[in-house]
């Protein structure tokens, strides 16, 4: 199953729709003012959740009448961000329970950047609940994908998304080895506060990130 999130941060329009088409969601989950995006993407929104302070009441209205709904006061614990995700997290939970088809699940958040830095850095942060779900998360925007990573994994030239690849790490450190790019690294101790993994690129067919210890952001950017 590929879920769909769509938070209330900022979204270029034209490149939404292309992208949500060619992503083509299962399930989409609007976050709160997300709703306002879905509406002007013309998506079918299968659960709605927030305080709802930020939506337009006719475009609530409009939804909330077909639309399961869940509200939430406005002081809380968890953002409507990381709400959702928690939400998509326990749907594609119960349905691997039933199902054994082999598929591999996946959770899209789209709106999750913008001009909130500290909406945009939180919304990193919790994509940590799905990689200890061991369920694929990304974040993405017109310039970016963002997710994070504990395991070796390979990028795809011709998959990639945009022109560059940077990391930073999650944990106080993480130890990992590039290959297949233009500034490789042999099992380097990333710390911190270090900038030495920004802005690589993709040099041959495949790239090899192998990661030996602690997480890893990883971020496929175009300017």
């Amino acid at each position: 199953m590929k879920i769909l999130i769509i938070s209330g941060g900022s979204i270029d329009e034209m490149w939404g729709r292309k992208w949500v088409a060619d992503y083509e969601p299962d399930y989409c989950i609007a976050a709160d003012s997300g709703l306002v995006m879905a509406d002007k993407l013309g998506l079918t929104v299968d659960l709605l959740l927030g305080d709802y302070d930020s939506v337009d009441k006719k475009i609530f209205e409009k939804y909330n009448g077909n639309t399961k709904t869940i509200t939430y006061p406005c002081e809380k614990d968890y953002t409507d961000t990381h709400l959702a995700l928690k939400k998509a997290i326990e749907k594609i939970k119960k349905l691997q329970d039933t199902s054994k088809d082999g598929t591999e699940d996946e959770i899209a958040i789209i709106g999750a950047t913008g001009t909130r830095y500290d909406h945009a850095f939180t919304n990193i942060f919790v994509l940590d609940e799905s990689l200890e779900a061991g369920i694929r998360c990304a974040i993405y925007d017109k310039n970016n994908k963002i997710y994070l990573a504990d395991k070796s994994f390979e990028i795809r030239k011709d998959k990639q998304f945009g022109d560059y690849l940077s990391f930073a790490p999650m944990t106080p450190e993480a130890g990992l080895s590039l290959s297949g790019v233009k500034y490789p690294l042999d099992r380097y101790t990333l710390r911190q506060g270090e900038s030495i993994c920004q802005s690589n690129e993709i040099t041959e067919m495949i790239a090899k990130v192998e990661i030996f210890t602690g997480k890893l952001v990883v971020f496929e950017t175009r300017d």
